[in-house]
């Protein structure tokens, strides 16, 4: 019985490990299909460290504090990033480091 209780908990504190793939695609099209229409430069960038939807999640959310982002997309299956913002106000340079003060890594992958 115990050892039942331990992996149902277990389960259920580690569930975004098991999120379906299909989801975090969908999740992440739609958000990507929000930053080719913001208004904004825009940019591509690759991230490594992102292992899971919650990581996309964080990213995401950190990035649109970044004072002059417009949206941004993560997809932690393919390490893409797409970023619209607004020159003058942010540049690439300080995009990336929002990512790495997260803990992650990025490069420009190219401008969008």
């Amino acid at each position: 019985m115990n050892r039942a209780l331990v992996i149902a908990a277990a389960l259920m504190f580690s569930a975004p490990a098991f999120a379906c793939p299909y989801e975090d695609a969908a999740a992440y099209q739609t958000a990507a299909a929000q930053v080719d229409e913001a208004e904004g430069t825009k940019v591509v960038l690759n991230v490594e460290g992102m292992t899971c939807g919650s990581c996309s999640t964080t990213l995401s959310k950190t990035m649109i504090e970044v004072d002059g982002v417009n949206a941004a997309a993560f997809d932690h299956q393919t390490g893409e990033a797409k970023i619209a913002f607004v020159e003058g106000k942010v540049d690439v340079a300080a995009l990336i480091k929002a990512i790495e003060d997260a803990g992650y890594t990025a490069k420009v992958a190219s401008a969008a």
